[in-house]
């Protein structure tokens, strides 16, 4: 099974403070899933994306987890 991405980030430190919040969101609402920060390719970005954007070569999304 793959990465279950929910959004994506143009630097690790952006996506870091989103995934963060997510997290602080999801444990309030007492919700058994978190964010993780992953790296994901310029072609997948570039699929989901309209044209004309300028895309960064290697960008981060926010990937969620389940938690037992």
């Amino acid at each position: 099974m793959g990465k279950k991405i929910v959004r994506v980030a143009s630097s690790k430190a952006d996506a870091k403070k989103e995934a963060d919040a997510i997290n602080k969101n999801l444990a309030k609402r007492n919700i058994k899933r978190e964010s993780y920060v992953c790296r994901i390719s310029k072609s997948y970005v570039r699929k989901r994306t309209r044209k004309g954007y300028s895309i960064p070569k290697q960008s981060y999304g926010i990937c969620m987890r389940g938690i037992k």
